[in-house]
């Protein structure tokens, strides 16, 4: 990308992984370093990188193929989990509430993107349920977060359980939120994950409430004893 290059609403909004509804509601509330001439809004690449590093925001401003290809390595899903961590006591009394308390504890997203991760993770639970059965479901939105430097399962224990529509009818009441840079890590990570909550004995584990290092080291056992 040449030095001087702008972007469009389009090209921002894709390489940070967000709605373009929001990169406007950003230049609207005066967020965003925007360039003042023009009808359509543009944007100046070396503006965009100090924007990015004064809020510590990842932002890679190279081709997006290429971008891809530097960072193809799975993760395993005992570093996403420590990457993401354990929350407990989660309120909500629905789908949007619960989702809405998760996102907030989310300290990895920063504030101004929780509101667009939410509509995302509201999307997809409106597309199809994530959850799983046994008590448990997988949110995630469809489109990847560019913006995060790494993949990330965050785990989350709902204060109350919760109709989620579910596979099997039953109230869910432990979530396993999947944020992905990537396309790639969020295939394997939830790929991972959906072969895990198919063993009784983790299942187990993981209703018992466990902390994040004593899930991490499970994890690594239940990694070693079949490699994905």
């Amino acid at each position: 990308m040449k030095k001087n290059m702008t972007l469009s609403v389009f090209d921002l909004s894709t390489y940070l992984g967000v709605n373009p509804d929001t990169i406007k509601r950003w230049v609207r509330q005066g967020k965003l370093p925007v360039l003042p001439k023009g009808a359509d809004l543009r944007f100046e690449k070396k503006d965009l990188e100090k924007w990015a590093a004064l809020h510590n925001i990842r932002l890679n401003l190279t081709d997006k193929k290429s971008a891809e290809k530097q960072n193809q390595d799975d993760v395993p899903l005992s570093q996403a989990l420590k990457n993401g961590g354990i929350y407990f006591d989660i309120p909500g009394n629905n789908v949007v509430s619960v989702l809405e308390s998760c996102v907030k504890k989310i300290f990895q997203v920063p504030d101004d993107f929780k509101p667009d991760l939410l509509d995302r993770l509201v999307e997809r639970e409106n597309a199809f349920s994530t959850g799983v059965g046994n008590g448990m479901a997988i949110p995630h939105p469809r489109q990847q977060l560019s913006y995060l430097p790494d993949p990330m399962i965050t785990v989350n224990f709902l204060a109350d359980p919760v109709d989620y529509n579910a596979l099997d009818g039953r109230p869910v009441s432990i979530l396993f939120c999947i944020l992905c840079p990537s396309l790639q890590h969020h295939l394997h990570l939830l790929s991972v994950l959906s072969f895990c909550l198919k063993d009784a004995d983790f299942v187990a584990f993981i209703k018992s409430r466990p902390q994040l290092d004593e899930l991490v080291e499970q994890t690594m056992v239940l990694q070693k004893a079949n490699p994905l």
